[in-house]
């Protein structure tokens, strides 16, 4: 009972972000692949110099030294992918990013063909769900954003499997251009924690215990085994 209580003390909980470089501080798209169709363009790091094509000027990183923006010379979808895998056990999933974008387009956005959207897929791409986008009605320009959603559902339902996550500028009409920053997805999984040597120590000693106990019972049955009946008068 002593050792099942202090193995379940053992077993605790950590966190970890399935997500490589999310913050693009290593001043590239390591851990990324982007993709372009028609006339959009990949997205890019930008350090605060990064001039993108179209009308939207040089904007500073969302945070630290590097973000990532899209550019396009007309039509298209820009796309920035990343998949991981979903440990064996999930207790929580939290997926947070940031974004900002200007878009130029004058009747606003328009879905899907003028749209900023951010989804999680499977290994083969499909959308398993949209977990965001933007509206028709929302405000053009949005500065820095800070979003969270609670995913535990999802990967709890596809642990040990691959999946991503995957952000889309699709514009029909005219220039849209998103900033990406400080991507996480962060998974609370169980973790067995080894015992200090204090506890096995004590453990050990209780084992020891445990067994003189037992030797002394033995003994003391062989001895009461082996005395002679009462004596008759």
């Amino acid at each position: 009972m002593v050792v099942s209580v202090l193995y379940a003390s053992a077993a605790q909980a950590v966190t970890v972000d399935l997500i490589t470089n999310g913050d693009f501080e290593t001043g590239d798209l390591t851990g990324w692949n982007s993709t372009s169709t028609a006339l959009a363009d990949d997205f890019q790091i930008n350090n605060g110099r990064f001039n993108p094509r179209g009308p939207t000027r040089r904007v500073d990183p969302i945070s630290g030294n590097y973000d990532v923006m899209n550019e396009q010379t007309g039509y298209g979808i820009s796309t920035l992918t990343q998949f991981f895998t979903v440990p064996d056990q999930v207790i929580s999933a939290s997926f947070n990013f940031t974004y900002q974008l200007v878009n130029h387009y004058v009747l606003g956005f328009d879905d899907p063909n003028q749209q900023f959207r951010v989804s999680l897929i499977d290994d083969a791409g499909a959308v398993i769900s949209q977990i965001f986008s933007t509206q028709p009605g929302d405000a053009s320009v949005q500065g820095a954003t800070p979003l969270s959603y609670d995913l535990t559902s999802y990967l709890q339902a596809g642990v040990g499997s691959t999946l991503g996550i995957q952000f889309d500028v699709e514009t029909s009409y005219y220039y849209m251009n998103a900033s990406l920053d400080d991507i996480a997805m962060m998974v609370e999984t169980p973790a067995t924690v080894p015992l200090p040597a204090s506890v096995w120590m004590m453990l050990a000693g209780l084992g020891l215990f445990a067994a003189l106990g037992w030797s002394r019972k033995v003994r003391n049955g062989a001895d009461i085994a082996n005395c002679d009946g009462p004596v008759a008068a």
